[in-house]
């Protein structure tokens, strides 16, 4: 085994080698270079809300039902990600923004290392393949893993499933008694679950039209106790009902929930390369790589990222996991037919390039793991929070930002609530979330919305439709920078307020401000 270029096992002998030679060396670029990568993160919107809430379950040693962020909430708290907010939480505790970071690379490598697995038990011995693959399967998943959410204990499942499900296949029926406690953990961390129901469902429709009924009927019966198993969180039938509501193809107010081609051209490049290496593997595969099960779910991953974005990082996976061996297999087939010249000169200056490379992107490494970067793209300036924290008591309710919401909530609260935020459906009504919606965009139905809410201020983007009506209709600017805006009632105190712009130090990095 030489997972780690320079060390390789022998038997049960260890051996490190004292050089690294040029294959090594443009290993250890490679890792290095894609190691810098995936330690590169940026806030997600909901990032300052996961962290808070897995903080309070930490210290109160209980999963709340009732919101006290917002002074709007019409639904009982369904916090289906509470298992990954206490991890994520742990780790801020721990490390803060770097804990969070090391949290993210950990379910990154966790990832790789199945993935790498997988393709030893495929016979895939040439190190450049499992390289290879394990880039692919970064670039491909990058959307998701990009952020520290619980989504990424999604991809860390799925690559867990896939590796049970393949191992299955090979005559090692055994590990499909790991997927029930797989998806019993899955469902206290993330609602990707439903994913992983389906391709398992489509796996052994699949096993069974391919005549394996034995196996079938193990995929079956491990699929029935996975799906028990999804009722052992805090909130039973109740999850499966939520979800039920609340999941599908159409979720217009949420941008990775919409369909690939309205992205453009950048939507289509992950998708069209996860369809062209699926195709790719098919034809140069043989009769492994076209096994019903393995076609019925690379295709229905594919149809389904197609409609939704979001799901392209499961679609990638399954490439990595289903196609790719294929693709491997026959580049060693032609690599062993091949003649192997390579100049003496140009392997002399592989080695040093490659390692300059590698210590040059180490550097970046320690630079990305020490700093979880805000990102101010989608995130305000720090100056109208320190606007609102200055108020005097009396006003706590915010109209604020639907994307700004979780980043209030760990600013202000308690002394202040907000009327929106990132939990969405968890605790927010369908009808409430489009009247914040209709207000923002200046749509009919909406302008009433700050008055119906008895709102002390509202705090949105400067570009929002909705900042040029309330000028017209007697709210009062109380702050604004080239981010956001803060209106207070004309008939409160704050009324009389200077008009603030911003002189808060941004540090950046998270939590801010």
């Amino acid at each position: 085994m030489a997972f780690i270029p320079g060390i390789e096992f022998r038997g049960r002998q260890l051996r490190v080698s004292p050089v690294i030679g040029p294959e090594g060396a443009l290993r250890v670029a490679l890792w290095s270079i894609l190691l810098a990568g995936a330690a590169y993160t940026t806030t997600d919107p909901d990032l300052w809300g996961h962290v808070r809430f897995g903080l309070d379950i930490l210290r109160d040693g209980s999963i709340s039902r009732v919101d006290v962020y917002s002074f709007t909430s019409d639904r009982v708290w369904v916090n289906h990600e509470w298992l990954a907010e206490i991890i994520m939480a742990g780790a801020f505790r721990l490390g803060g923004d770097v804990g969070l970071i090391v949290l993210k690379l950990a379910t990154i490598a966790c990832t790789l290392l199945l993935v790498d697995s997988a393709l030893r038990r495929e016979a895939i011995d040439a190190p450049i393949v499992r390289d290879g693959a394990g880039a692919i399967a970064l670039v491909l998943t990058m959307d998701q893993i990009r952020y520290v959410r619980p989504q990424l204990f999604s991809v860390v499942a799925f690559a867990a499933l896939l590796w049970c499900l393949t191992a299955a296949r090979q005559g090692k029926q055994r590990w499909l008694l790991l997927i029930p406690p797989l998806f019993i953990a899955w469902a206290n961390l993330h609602g990707g679950w439903l994913v992983g129901g389906g391709v398992l469902a489509v796996w052994t429709l699949g096993v069974a039209i391919a005549g394996d009924w034995r196996l079938a009927l193990w995929c079956a019966a491990a699929g029935a106790a996975s799906l028990a198993g999804t009722l052992l969180t805090p909130y039973g039938t109740e999850l499966w009902a939520f979800l039920r509501e609340t999941v599908g193809f159409s979720r217009p107010d949420i941008t990775e929930w919409h369909p690939i081609y309205e992205f453009g051209w950048s939507g289509w490049i992950r998708w069209g390369v996860s369809v062209g290496l699926a195709a790719a593997a098919i034809v140069l595969g043989g009769r492994a790589t076209r096994q019903p099960e393995r076609i019925g779910c690379l295709v229905a991953l594919a149809i389904a990222a197609l409609m939704v974005i979001r799901l392209q990082a499961f679609l990638g996976l399954a490439v990595v996991f289903l196609a790719v061996p294929a693709l491997g297999r026959a580049y060693q087939r032609a690599r062993a037919r091949a003649a192997a010249s390579t100049r003496t000169g140009m392997r002399r200056l592989t080695r040093p390039v490659a390692l300059f490379a590698a210590a040059t992107a180490m550097v970046v490494v320690a630079i990305n793991v020490s700093h979880l970067r805000i990102n101010r793209v989608i995130m305000p300036a720090p100056g109208a929070v320190a606007f609102l924290n200055a108020q005097p008591p009396g006003g706590g309710r915010v109209l604020v930002w639907f994307d700004w919401g979780e980043y209030a909530i760990w600013h202000l609260a308690p002394r202040m609530r907000v009327s929106i935020d990132g939990r969405r459906e968890t605790t927010y009504s369908a009808s409430l979330q489009d009247r914040h919606l209709r207000f923002y965009f200046d749509a009919p139905g909406g302008s009433t919305l700050a008055t119906d809410l008895a709102a002390d201020y509202i705090w949105i983007p400067t570009s929002a439709p909705a900042a040029r009506r309330l000028d017209a209709a007697g709210w009062q600017r109380l702050y604004h920078d080239s981010d956001s805006v803060i209106f207070g009632r004309a008939s409160t105190r704050q009324s009389n307020a200077p008009l603030v712009l911003a002189a808060t130090a941004d540090t950046g990095i998270f939590p801010g401000p």
